[in-house]
């Protein structure tokens, strides 16, 4: 005769199983928190400028000033105002006591001329952008760091686009396109770990 054996309830079975299953969870969700804090770091402009990039904007040179010019023109202006006045909510600059707001502007040139003028180039174009964000945005001047890029473009690199004459007028296109995506202002809006870091 065979013994009797008793069914396991189903209930008692797999409980242990859904507690293991939260804790997993829960230590996945913990991974992931650590993991998202992280992101970014060693990214910014230096050791004190930047941990955490929030936002960035891309603002074509071309739109906001004309060829050469380091003057904001009168359509750069309203643009800054659309996306920095009243009407897009201006920037608070209020700091709690674990972050710091602050934007970071960069002026980028293209390959055209030396690289001295296009350095002095986007730094002025920077500080014009500052400016005006700035007629917007109280406190701003103790939350900015200005970055000037010159001809960062890959393609004025290449050899055979040195020589202009030798491109076909696809290519041209292609480099005049080039250049124009390189004439920007990028603003980026970071937040900043305000915790004293030991060296």
């Amino acid at each position: 005769m065979k013994p009797l054996r008793r069914k396991p309830s189903k209930s008692s079975g797999d409980s242990w199983q859904v507690i293991y299953m939260d804790l997993m969870t829960m230590v996945m969700v913990f991974f992931v928190i650590l993991w998202s804090l992280n992101q970014g770091k060693d990214q910014g402009v230096s050791e004190t400028v930047g941990d955490v990039t929030a936002r960035m904007i891309n603002l074509p040179g071309d739109v906001l000033f004309s060829a050469g010019q380091t003057k904001m023109s009168p359509g750069g202006q309203g643009v800054i105002k659309t996306l920095f006045g009243a009407e897009g909510g201006g920037i608070s600059f209020e700091s709690s006591d674990i972050a710091k707001r602050m934007l970071v502007i960069h002026g980028h040139t293209d390959s055209d001329g030396t690289k001295e003028q296009n350095l002095s180039l986007g730094y002025q174009r920077a500080l014009s952008a500052y400016a005006e964000i700035a007629k917007h945005s109280k406190g701003l001047e103790n939350n900015v760091v200005i970055c000037t890029h010159a001809d960062n473009s890959p393609v004025v690199d290449v050899p055979k686009f040195k020589n202009k004459r030798n491109l076909s007028s696809k290519q041209r296109t292609a480099l005049k396109e080039a250049k124009a995506k390189n004439r920007r202002i990028t603003i980026e809006d970071k937040l900043v770990n305000q915790f004293e870091v030991e060296p």
